[in-house]
């Protein structure tokens, strides 16, 4: 079997595109909120809460988040995991090998809307 790679260009536009999934996935659910970034790479803010790295035509990504206390965490982190990388195939037509998803923060209901953008 022939093993694909994508070249530069395509995984800067996947790369993209998958950020735009993960961060539109996380802000529509209640509770859970993206760890915000304040790094800056060269050409722009670069997302720190979303890792996301290629091997061959595969995908494995990262995700740092905050969750409302009380939510199930099992539940809500299978139901993002299987939407991300839904959208992910849908979107792209690659391969997704995992999306691991790390709880920065465990946040009262109080808290929750000071933690987004």
């Amino acid at each position: 079997m022939q093993n694909e790679h994508l070249n530069f260009e395509t995984i800067k536009a996947a790369s993209d595109i998958i950020s735009a999934i993960v961060e539109s996935s996380l802000l529509e659910r209640d509770g859970v909120i993206p760890v915000k970034s304040d790094k800056l790479s060269f050409f722009k803010k670069s997302p720190n809460n979303i890792s996301i790295s290629f091997r061959d035509t595969e995908v494995y990504l990262k995700i740092k988040m905050n969750i409302q206390k009380g939510i199930n965490i099992l539940e809500e982190t299978t139901q993002i995991q299987k939407e991300i990388k839904d959208e992910i195939i849908h979107l792209t037509g690659l391969k997704v090998r995992r999306v691991d998803l790390c709880i920065d923060k465990m946040v009262p209901q109080s808290s929750l809307e000071d933690l987004r953008y």
